[in-house]
């Protein structure tokens, strides 16, 4: 697992990072698959947050804000 700095779910994190990380988070990406069109898990396991919004064009800020809060992190949406 990569190591981060930052206290909270950024966008280069990867998908597989931050589940393994926070097991909680796998309910979010789930609940995102309709948004994507995919199963997120499935699909794109190794893709960072960035890499992930961008191919589904998703809405990143959002995404991370609802990451956070299922890992119980708080600060602000960074662009890291």
């Amino acid at each position: 697992m990569a190591e981060y700095g930052s206290a909270c779910i950024v966008p280069r994190m990867t998908v597989l990072d931050i589940i393994s990380r926070y097991r909680t988070t796998e309910a979010v990406f789930r609940a995102w698959d309709s948004r994507a069109g995919a199963c997120i898990c499935c699909g794109a396991l190794f893709d960072t947050v960035q890499q992930l919004a961008d191919r589904y064009n998703l809405n990143m800020g959002q995404l991370i804000k609802e990451l956070n809060a299922a890992a119980g992190l708080t600060g602000e949406v960074s662009r890291e």
